[in-house]
């Protein structure tokens, strides 16, 4: 994971732990479980990266960051879990206004299938952690701003089966041969 200043308030990062902290159900509910910790942190990251609550469409808004299982957070099946085990194996966040960076902490979700960001206004670069989530088969970052170079480890998912990265006028550089890889 990227080295991260829990100094700076402002940063995702902080702002999550500071959330966490004060939410009971994190401390209390949690407090033995720390895939469960790990990934609520990696979820509010996320919210916080994409610049929630400002930019987020209200609806979706007003139901991330509960007190409760993260399973329950979002509209319908904006997060999805394996039934009853509450492991996130899904995100789908597309067409919500989001703004932001993708951050490199959705690494940390190590049980996802499916990350849907399409069609809002994600900025910056993909991150190379996203090379972590071997059990990824779904990856749509279709209609963002997203810049730089299509990270080589995103080839090396050998699970996955949908990649859609078009309409980021931004990408630049060659396609890395480690998608050929690809099935």
């Amino acid at each position: 994971m990227p080295s991260v200043s829990f100094e700076d308030s402002t940063s995702p990062q902080r702002q999550a732990l500071d959330w966490m902290l004060g939410d009971s159900y994190s401390l209390e509910e949690l407090k033995n479980d720390d895939d469960r910790i790990v990934q609520r942190f990696a979820l509010a990251v996320l919210y916080y990266s994409t610049n929630g609550p400002t930019s987020w469409n209200l609806y979706n808004d007003a139901s991330w960051l509960l007190p409760s299982t993260e399973c329950s957070w979002g509209e319908s099946d904006d997060v999805q879990c394996r039934t009853n085990n509450n492991v996130v194996d899904g995100i789908i966040l597309y067409l919500d206004g989001l703004s932001g960076t993708i951050p490199g902490e959705i690494g940390l979700l190590s049980s996802l299938t499916y990350l849907d960001l399409q069609d809002n206004n994600l900025e910056g670069t993909i991150p190379s952690e996203i090379g972590l989530l071997n059990s990824l088969t779904w990856l749509a970052l279709t209609r963002n701003s997203l810049e730089g170079t299509i990270p080589t480890e995103i080839g090396l998912l050998s699970s996955l089966t949908l990649l859609s990265l078009r309409s980021n006028a931004n990408l630049s550089g060659r396609v890395p041969t480690e998608l050929a890889n690809l099935s």
